[in-house]
């Protein structure tokens, strides 16, 4: 879901309305699995939005807060910038369809990443590059049905597209229809064993919409281990630059 609903919330935006839809898949009670998703993906953003956000990451060794500033337009364009800690401030973050580059303010050096580093951990969190990528396109890779249904809250679960280049064998997400919000996004491997699971919480009324302010990461071997992203901020109604989303801007956030 940034967008993916990552970040669902890291991905402010990403997942406007427009473009090519998925097949779209229907449960008993006649909700449209892929019309809803979308619904509530776009909780997250209009056309363009910027917000601010700390983001906590706990692992058994260690553990690691970042504060950080996000722009985003459309379904493609994400880039965010470290605030805090100092010593990692100006480090940005750049995605553009499905090209990602990492700017690392303190040696002045630009990195493309490789198809080869996609699932490597993005800034030191639960989440890697291809969740970056991945994220913002999860009605066109899986396939969506509802699976159930108590009072408001609806269970949809995804599964591949035989010729979609996934990570995830099948993703589960529960969903209140009442408000249009996430509840919980759970991840699995090929095999069908539970790999990490999104929960949301503290949601707040912004802009006539309803957005959990908090989501949490928690991998399935490591349940003490977390990442949980904190809204400080956010805007829907933001002019943005024109190259905004482009290499030249990094050096110059």
């Amino acid at each position: 879901m940034v967008k993916h609903l990552l970040l669902a919330m890291l991905m402010t935006a990403s997942l406007a309305w427009g473009g090519e839809s998925a097949r779209p898949a229907t449960g008993s009670s006649g909700l449209d699995a892929v019309a809803l998703v979308l619904a509530v993906e776009t909780q997250y953003q209009g056309d363009r939005s910027h917000g601010k956000m700390r983001m906590h990451i706990k692992t058994r060794s260690w553990n690691r807060t970042l504060e950080l500033e996000m722009w985003s337009e459309g379904r493609e364009k994400l880039l965010t910038r470290i605030l805090a800690p100092v010593k990692e401030r100006g480090t940005c973050t750049l995605k553009v369809n499905d090209d990602i580059w990492n700017y690392i303010s303190r040696i002045d050096r630009l990195i493309k990443i490789p198809s080869s580093l996609m699932g490597d951990s993005w800034m030191g969190s639960h989440l890697t590059n291809d969740d970056l990528v991945k994220e913002n396109k999860i009605d066109k890779l899986y396939q969506l049905a509802i699976t159930a249904q108590k009072d408001n809250e609806v269970t949809i679960t995804g599964t591949p597209f035989p010729e979609a280049a996934v990570v995830w064998g099948k993703i589960i997400y529960k969903i209140d229809t009442a408000s249009l919000t996430p509840l919980l996004v759970e991840y699995y491997d090929e095999e069908d064993v539970k790999v990490r699971s999104m929960v949301f919480s503290e949601f707040k009324e912004i802009d006539q919409r309803w957005l959990p302010m908090i989501a949490r990461i928690v991998p399935e071997d490591k349940p003490e281990e977390f990442t949980e992203m904190h809204y400080l901020e956010i805007d829907f109604s933001v002019d943005l630059p024109r190259d905004l989303f482009s290499i030249k801007s990094l050096r110059n956030r």
